[in-house]
């Protein structure tokens, strides 16, 4: 009886440790997959404008040509205006990315008045063109530590 616990107990370490190890592969795999994700600005949108700063909503988009998901555990950018430094914002969600599919994130931000983005806020209330630049860094968090993939994209509105 003895041999036949053991023989057990070996067994379901066995699974356990199998169905862990395809897990840890998986999760590595969805992460990995962020390399390949092509992000670009779906919009960039005034939600609110008050006295001395206006409230936008970033959206990125984020495509996956890969054949497993990919996972964006968390990212941080910089937005332009016509090439004026306007301000820092991130993205604090953890987002999956189905194979094959695209997600659009939104990311709230708020535009100073104050410096040189008056120049940028001069263009949205006279309803000119400007071109957006988001430049980031999306960070994949694995079992082995964080990895970065860098992104650059732009969008004339």
């Amino acid at each position: 009886m003895n041999k036949k616990v053991a023989a057990s107990v070996i067994a379901i370490i066995v699974v356990a440790v199998a169905v862990g190890g395809f897990y840890i592969y998986s999760e590595i795999q969805k992460r990995q997959a962020l390399k390949n994700v092509e992000v670009s600005i779906s919009d960039i949108e005034v939600v609110d404008v008050g006295i001395t700063a206006a409230k936008l909503n970033v959206k990125l988009q984020l495509h996956n040509p890969n054949t497993v998901t990919a996972t964006l555990d968390r990212a941080d950018y910089t937005l332009y205006g016509n090439d004026i430094y306007v301000g820092n914002g991130e993205i604090t969600e953890k987002v999956d990315i189905p194979a094959g599919a695209t997600r659009t994130v939104t990311s709230p931000f708020d535009l100073s008045y104050s410096g040189a983005v008056q120049s940028v806020w001069t263009y949205i209330v006279s309803g000119g063109k400007i071109t957006w630049r988001v430049v980031g860094t999306a960070y994949i968090d694995t079992p082995l530590g964080t990895l970065t993939v860098p992104f650059n994209c732009t969008i004339s509105k």
